[in-house]
């Protein structure tokens, strides 16, 4: 589960950090996303999380990224881990 989210968010990189950031910019992000799907594997849920945990570890004049691109994410994550599950 770690390595699929770690991957999806690094790509995604929601505030464009890279590539002058190290790669485990997003790591306490990523831990937190995890913890998430933990609780619900709901897309509304993660994206709702999503969206909370970059909000208020950047601020919201940082990250700019809407509810629905949180969606699109949250469907995404969601989707590779049920495809790695099979």
């Amino acid at each position: 589960m770690d390595g699929i989210v770690a991957s999806i968010i690094n790509n995604w990189d929601p505030i464009d950090l890279f590539p002058c950031s190290p790669i485990d910019e997003y790591q306490l992000e990523i831990m937190l996303i995890n913890k998430s799907l933990k609780e619900s594997k709901e897309v509304e849920h993660l994206a709702n999380d999503i969206n909370e945990i970059f909000t208020r570890r950047f601020g919201d004049d940082v990250f700019t990224r809407g509810y629905n691109e949180c969606f699109d994410i949250a469907f995404k994550i969601l989707e590779e881990l049920e495809k790695a599950n099979k």
